[in-house]
């Protein structure tokens, strides 16, 4: 009869061996992985959460923007309110205040007024200008108010060298223009 227990005994412990060595090759092998894998989700957890610093900052400077557009907009409807309430004023402000605003609103820097008048509809003109050219710009601005309807000249005549005296008529457009 042969002994086979201490030939099959070493076979049991190679074998035994190589299962340990490879369980251990294996073992390293995962923690070598399991060690990149969680260096990886560092790396992507980092980036992440800097990429989310970033955007913080960025809704920040858009919630900044935000409210100075909100800002500029109660301003601009401030602003619209108060220009509705001005023009109503002047609406209702009486005619003869109205055509005194317009008329010193449009009188050039060469020419003055020496005196108005209003009958019905029209005001008269008289006053004095520097040049011809005074008394072309004059009637130019007031024609273009919309307060006016009609400007007439009258007449230009010089009163002293360098100085000449005219005479308009303005037809008053009452509705205001």
């Amino acid at each position: 009869m042969i002994d086979l227990l201490p030939w099959r005994e070493r076979g049991r412990r190679r074998r035994r061996r190589r299962f340990h060595g490879m369980l251990a090759v294996s073992m390293l092998l995962g923690l070598a992985l399991l060690i990149v894998s969680e260096r990886s989700l560092d790396g992507n957890i980092m980036a992440g959460s800097a990429e989310s610093r970033r955007l913080r900052a960025e809704i920040g400077l858009l919630g900044a923007r935000g409210a100075e557009a909100e800002r500029l907009r109660r301003e601009q409807q401030d602003a619209a309110l108060h220009m509705r309430v001005l023009n109503g004023l002047q609406r209702s402000r009486p005619l003869p205040a109205q055509v005194l605003s317009e008329l010193s609103a449009h009188l050039p820097a060469a020419a003055w007024y020496r005196r108005l008048s209003h009958s019905g509809g029209e005001v008269r003109i008289e006053g004095f200008a520097e040049s011809h050219a005074a008394v072309a710009a004059l009637m130019r601005e007031l024609s273009a108010s919309p307060r006016f309807r009609q400007a007439q000249l009258a007449g230009v005549t010089e009163a002293a060298p360098g100085l000449f005296e005219f005479s308009l008529t303005l037809r008053l457009d009452e509705t205001g223009g």
